[in-house]
């Protein structure tokens, strides 16, 4: 019977970033390490995508989903300021195309730049793939004005040491529902059913049906599961819960 019953479950997500795809780093030399820049500081000076081929056409060299803006650049913090050290085309670090876009020595200070810099430490821990949908052990958030730094935050992301709730990866909560389903109190199953469940993770989860044609009976029976599902354990993410609406399939 349980071979027949199957339940998919769907989590609302608010992306950063709309890509379909994980997009490639920039890289950044920050306190004598190379490491991982989950920002686009050179966007605010390109401008719009037809005003900036127009201007620089080795941009229109097209490289791979993962890197859909052709270059991949390198930054370093000196003294509390942003400097561009190099830009590569496409992931090369054999073709730098700095002296194509300005006309200047190598490196250049970012005045152009207002916004956060997103500075990675440590290992990967958390991964969707979108854009910069990643999250890494420790991270470094720098607001900067105009080329140069203006605060400095620091944050250890991953879920809390005393956070002993239930995993909150959707093959955890689907084991557990079938596991809590009462199956020899409901009818055989004659065919197959998908039963989609949404879950909104925040300081009060919630889970809920969606779409179901399975027989009411079988929902109402699994609706009664999610009512009473055990809190689940929460990522945090540069100090916040992560994604109050997260999602995954």
């Amino acid at each position: 019977m349980k071979k027949l019953f199957t339940i998919l479950f769907i989590l609302i997500i608010s992306l950063e970033l709309s890509y379909g795809t994980g997009q490639e780093s920039e890289l950044i030399i920050y306190e004598g390490d190379t490491l991982q820049l989950l920002s686009l500081p050179l966007e605010a000076y390109l401008g719009e995508y037809e005003e900036r081929i127009k201007k620089y056409p080795v941009l229109k060299t097209p490289c791979s989903t993962a890197l859909w803006r052709s270059y991949k650049g390198l930054w370093k913090l000196e003294n509390n300021e942003l400097f561009l050290v190099d830009l590569y085309l496409c992931e090369s670090k054999e073709r730098s195309i700095f002296t194509e876009l300005f006309d200047s020595d190598s490196p250049i200070k970012a005045r152009w730049f207002t916004g956060n810099l997103f500075i990675q430490h440590g290992e990967m821990i958390k991964y969707r793939h979108s854009g910069f949908q990643r999250y890494y052990e420790e991270e470094t958030v720098l607001e900067v004005r105009n080329g140069e730094v203006l605060d400095k935050q620091h944050f250890v992301n991953g879920y809390l040491t005393n956070d002993n709730n239930f995993p909150s990866n959707p093959d955890s909560i689907q084991a557990e529902v079938h596991k809590r389903i009462n199956w020899n109190e409901l009818p055989e199953l004659s065919k197959d059913y998908k039963v989609f469940v949404i879950v909104k993770m925040g300081k009060v989860d919630s889970l809920s049906i969606v779409l179901s044609k399975a027989p009411e009976i079988y929902v109402q029976e699994i609706q009664g599961i999610l009512n009473e599902f055990p809190d689940l354990r929460k990522f945090y993410s540069r100090g916040v819960l992560w994604a109050n609406n997260t999602s995954f399939l």
